[in-house]
């Protein structure tokens, strides 16, 4: 949700094809790849088909908005903003973190990295609250499966990947989606999911969690949109110095 927010902001645009490319470095996650990797695939993915079709150039785009290489808006999440030790996402974290290792029973060395995915889940739960139309153009742009396959088909080569490998992280991130609705007790039942596979542990304080992912959002309304227009500024010189576009 936060990416496509953010991607329509930056490129004034949202097809169906940069709604796919918005969150396919967590596709390419999905589908086997190392975060920093897939997360810094935009410029090869651009050299590769900035001559294409206005559907791939689209796609292309989506994925440069996200990720960290060159610097989109995960970098700016993730990795740093302004004078934070890290970026805006593990920032707002701070407050978060003994509530997090307590709901869901990790190391305290996993703290700060789990809090900031609850401060992740708050901005999810702001813009949807904001533009809760944004979750029905995701999950009609994930249900195009022709259109996913070509894509796959076109990229595949590129990345070095067999293309049903990432259709495959498509229809992951699919059911992910629509797992209930878009709303504090999912996104925790979601969040146990993950707990599990990366952490082996079976089961979190769901109400806690829930309780945190709230608090998560309230602690993002303040600046939240400060924030996104900062990265959509920070992100001009990218998109002229590829000749991507001129934006202003």
């Amino acid at each position: 949700m936060a990416h496509l927010y953010f991607v329509e902001k930056a490129l004034q645009e949202l097809s169906e094809e940069t709604i796919l490319g918005s969150i396919f470095p967590d596709i390419a996650f999905f589908s086997g790849f190392e975060w920093h990797y897939s997360h810094s695939l935009g410029y090869d993915l651009w050299h590769d088909f900035y001559r294409s079709d206005a559907g791939m150039i689209h796609f292309c785009r989506g994925v440069i908005s996200h990720g960290i290489a060159p610097q989109g808006l995960d970098y700016y999440s993730d990795e740093q903003y302004l004078d934070y030790e890290k970026g805006y996402c593990y920032e707002k974290a701070r407050p978060l973190i003994d509530g997090v290792v307590e709901a869901c029973n990790i190391s305290i060395g996993d703290g700060w990295w789990k809090a900031h995915n609850f401060i992740e889940m708050g901005v999810e739960l702001f813009v949807f609250e904001k533009r809760p139309e944004l979750l029905l153009y995701l999950q009609e742009a994930l249900s195009r499966a022709t259109l996913i396959r070509e894509i796959c088909g076109k990229i595949a080569p590129s990345l070095g990947k067999d293309r049903h490998l990432l259709e495959r992280g498509y229809l992951y991130f699919k059911d992910f989606i629509e797992r209930g609705p878009m709303d504090a007790k999912s996104l925790a039942l979601r969040y146990q999911d993950h707990i599990f596979l990366r952490h082996s542990i079976d089961s979190v304080n769901l109400i806690q969690c829930e309780d945190i992912i709230e608090r998560g959002k309230e602690i993002v309304i303040s600046d939240i949109e400060i924030f996104f227009n900062d990265v959509r500024l920070l992100m001009v010189p990218i998109w002229h110095q590829s000749g991507i576009r001129d934006y202003d």
